[in-house]
């Protein structure tokens, strides 16, 4: 009798034991935040997969709390539950535990943010006076990279127009630090003299402007290594990605503007950050100089 009354009471701590652990809270899963969504009241977040190759996935995360989200920038480091009974991802709990680190793409830039941000492809072509630039040249200093060509029926020109808008309205201290660099998609054509022409009907000041071009496989290659995809339309005309790329002091694309977000007065607002801050404080990118 007294073997079985132990057995009973065994059996009770071991269901007591069984019932606390399976009420305990798992732990918490870890993330980075890549964009934050107020008007849609949602996070994205990227974390490791459990998979043996150690995936990176990214998912939107609703977040209820409006004075949390407003919390929220990319490149926090974060640990997070979510809810169980909601039919989508949503946040019940969420602390911040920091930044994410270079190692994992993440740089800081001015306004104690953090930015995404890759080393610009390196390119080596001929300016609109025939001389020879790289990317290296402006090492140092700030960028602004694009692409068009000068046969362009609309977008390229109204690109060009958007970004000479904001050359002529940075202030001088931006201006000493700031550079332009438009590479042709359509080098068979665009020489030295068509791209100096076309600056020239536009407004660019081709004192901190260069109008690139160069052997049709060295375009193309350049092309490719910055992203911009580009196809022969029906009519003759080049249909391509129209994005702009603003390339800091180290040598990394820390913004990129497409045709639908190109305003010229916040590209401005960024490059005057950027001339404004001089990067102080941001750590510096051994051999980026």
């Amino acid at each position: 009798m007294d073997f079985l009354r132990r057995v009973a009471r065994l059996g009770v701590v071991l269901l007591g034991l069984a019932l606390l652990l399976g009420c305990r809270p798992s732990p918490p899963m870890m993330g980075v935040v890549e964009e934050v969504a107020p008007e849609e009241a949602r996070v994205l977040v990227s974390r490791e997969s459990a998979s043996p190759q150690g995936v990176i996935e990214s998912a939107w995360l609703a977040v209820p709390d409006p004075e949390l989200l407003g919390s929220l920038l990319p490149g926090q480091r974060v640990a997070y539950r979510l809810r169980e009974d909601s039919v989508r991802p949503e946040v019940v709990s969420l602390a911040v535990q920091g930044w994410a680190s270079e190692e994992e793409g993440w740089i800081a830039i001015p306004g104690d943010r953090r930015v995404r941000a890759r080393l610009a492809p390196d390119f080596a072509l001929e300016d609109q006076s025939g001389r020879s630039v790289a990317l290296a040249d402006w090492r140092g200093e700030l960028l602004l990279v694009d692409f068009i060509y000068t046969r362009c029926p609309g977008p390229c020109p109204a690109q060009t127009q958007d970004l000479v808008s904001v050359q002529r309205g940075l202030s001088e201290a931006a201006r000493a630090q700031m550079n332009f660099a438009s590479v042709t998609l359509e080098p068979e054509f665009d020489d030295g003299p068509v791209l100096k022409a076309y600056a020239e009907a536009h407004g660019a000041d081709l004192s901190d402007w260069s109008f690139l071009t160069g052997p049709p496989e060295t375009v193309e290659a350049v092309t490719q290594a910055w992203g911009i995809g580009s196809s022969l339309e029906p009519d003759g005309s080049i249909g391509h990605t129209l994005h702009s790329f603003l390339v800091d002091s180290r040598g990394y694309v820390v913004a990129r503007y497409s045709s639908r977000d190109r305003d010229p007065d916040a590209i401005r607002r960024e490059i005057e950050l950027f001339a404004q801050a001089k990067e102080p404080g941001v750590p510096q990118v051994d051999g980026a100089r």
